[in-house]
């Protein structure tokens, strides 16, 4: 049996992402080095060929996406479709605020979240059983046919959500897995089995020139 591969890829840096800003379902656009980022993301996965390819309605993931299908080398490219499932988590009162701003005026609540997200809620945010619940949903329906190769575009909270959904990671280690913009993280599916292949791969981002970046090929 052929062995299927989930590509899961972040989206470029934004703004807010460069002062460690909380963004969620806030619609923060990339700036000029996410899109330099996702440029160079295009150049990495341009002879991949993923037969589905999936973004989230948030514009820092959709143009993250639309530079990536943009570069794809192929003659007939999957029509990209946009999933609500795949938005980033709802962090509520916090969106907006950088971490230190979150850190003074949260304190113990904020450091129980993070140790373990599935036993707090941001204050008129998501709770982690409802990222589970709707990113479990999607990734089912995602993984529900016979492609082989699958490339979905997202969010670091709903890709590290996805972690603990398809590969039964605790919820508790989430915030312990770096997962840098426009990295890319890679799960085989082999007769229903899961296995991570690699994650928070940048070598991409860190060739100059984006026809160089083109030469970096996927980890088997």
């Amino acid at each position: 049996m052929q062995i299927r591969r989930l590509l899961l890829a972040r989206h470029g840096q934004t703004e807010w992402n460069s002062v460690t800003r909380y963004q969620g379902k806030t619609d923060v656009p990339l700036n000029e080095l996410g899109r330099l980022q996702a440029a160079r993301l295009a150049a990495r996965l341009s002879a991949w060929e993923p037969e589905l390819f999936f973004t989230t309605p948030l514009s820092r993931a959709r143009e993250t996406a639309e530079i990536v299908e943009a570069g794809l080398l192929m003659e007939a490219t999957p029509p990209l479709q946009v999933l609500g499932d795949l938005a980033e988590i709802d962090f509520g009162d916090w969106e907006g605020q950088t971490i230190s701003e979150i850190e003074a005026a949260y304190g113990k609540l904020y450091l129980e979240w993070r140790e373990d997200p599935s036993k707090v809620t941001p204050p008129g945010g998501e709770s982690f059983p409802q990222v589970l619940d709707r990113v479990g949903r999607v990734f089912e329906m995602i993984m529900a046919g016979s492609a082989e190769r699958i490339l979905v575009v997202g969010h670091g909270g709903t890709m590290r959500a996805a972690l603990v959904c398809l590969l039964g990671v605790p919820a508790s280690l989430v915030w312990r897995m770096r997962m840098d913009n426009c990295s890319i993280l890679g799960i085989d599916f082999w007769k229903d089995r899961a296995m991570l292949a690699f994650s928070n791969d940048t070598a991409h981002l860190l060739v100059e020139g984006v026809e160089a970046a083109s030469r970096l090929p996927i980890p088997d």
